[in-house]
């Protein structure tokens, strides 16, 4: 995720130092900036840039400059507000399709903070559709329906739900078995049904990519895999590929891996990577040094996503593995 940090005061400053220096260390934050003062000209440059905008600052001035930026729950970004004296962060904004109410509980955490969610499913320990969405990378634009969903939700309603076969590790979901009616089938979508109409959530492509070094096992590859993947709370059950180099592709560590799996293993060549320039990639010195290419995970797994890719999870090191996690976002 794509972070940006804004203050207003020099003790909100302090505090806007703090967060940036826990968020680098994250691997699923893959830019983080930081800007204080000039609310209102910096939002209406660079509002759409960011997937979260986290206010050290009074939540009217953060209301009253986002106003006229706000779009759709489709498009907006998330949007925390937190005190300078570090006591609450409130999801202000896409608290369910742009994932403000999980990023509240996270940034809560980093800053010893309480967290403030007022979404009714939320409050009642229900699961909406748009937060199904947001956290296994799912699209749709039905709005309205999802509304209607939600508010069903909350009313103590159920909603079937439909799964495909590598959807299945979500019927042991508690809080979604608290919502929904599970049904499997076989279609590589997801559907949610309530009173005849239909709403189909489409998995964007997952990728993950892998380099490691020479002779590593299948255990090692696998492990760096699951731990990787925890990051985002996911099962590898919903990669829909691994990738790595062409330079990698004899390893039988990372071959016996994506077997055990269940993935398929994409190749990606050398001239491909080498003609890759994404501005979310980070050179590794070693492997340009040796093979003259910026890298094996991050690059694998981008182009293996498609076009329009982004990182979710940037290059990640466990025990000589190294694993990168993209998404198609067209």
């Amino acid at each position: 995720m794509k972070f940006a940090i804004i203050s207003v005061t020099s003790e909100g400053r302090k505090l806007s130092e703090q967060i940036l220096s826990n968020l680098k260390n994250d691997p699923t934050v893959i830019e983080v900036d930081v800007f204080h003062k000039n609310v209102k000209n910096t939002l209406n440059t660079k509002f759409h840039d960011y997937d979260c905008w986290i206010g050290i600052m009074a939540t009217g001035i953060m209301v009253r400059s986002i106003c006229p930026l706000v779009k759709s729950k489709t498009d907006d970004p998330a949007v925390l507000v937190a005190g300078e004296n570090s006591k609450h962060v409130i999801s202000l904004l896409s608290g369910h399709g742009g994932g403000a109410n999980h990023l509240a509980v996270k940034l809560a955490g980093i800053i010893g903070a309480i967290p403030v969610l007022t979404t009714a499913t939320d409050l009642q320990g229900k699961m909406g559709i748009d937060t199904i969405a947001y956290q296994y990378w799912l699209e749709t634009n039905n709005t309205f329906l999802v509304k209607k969903m939600n508010q069903h939700l909350t009313e103590d309603g159920k909603i079937d739900l439909y799964l495909p076969p590598n959807f299945r590790f979500l019927e042991n979901h508690p809080l979604i078995n608290r919502s929904y009616q599970i049904h499997s089938w076989d279609e590589l979508f997801i559907r949610a049904s309530l009173a005849g109409e239909d709403l189909d959530l489409f998995p964007k492509r997952m990728v993950a990519g892998v380099g490691s070094k020479k002779g590593v096992t299948e255990e090692q590859v696998f492990f760096a895999i699951r731990s990787a993947l925890q990051h985002l709370h996911i099962p590898s059950d919903r990669l829909d590929a691994l990738a790595t180099a062409e330079i990698k592709k004899d390893e039988d560590g990372i071959k016996l891996a994506a077997v055990k799996a269940g993935l398929p293993l994409e190749i990606v060549s050398l001239e491909e990577i080498k003609g890759l320039n994404h501005p979310e990639c980070t050179p590794s010195n070693l492997v340009e040094q040796e093979f003259g290419i910026q890298g094996v995970s991050e690059p694998a797994a981008l182009i293996s996503a498609g076009t329009q890719s982004r990182l979710i999870l940037r290059r990640t090191a466990f025990n000589g593995v190294t694993v990168a996690v993209a998404v198609r976002t067209n």
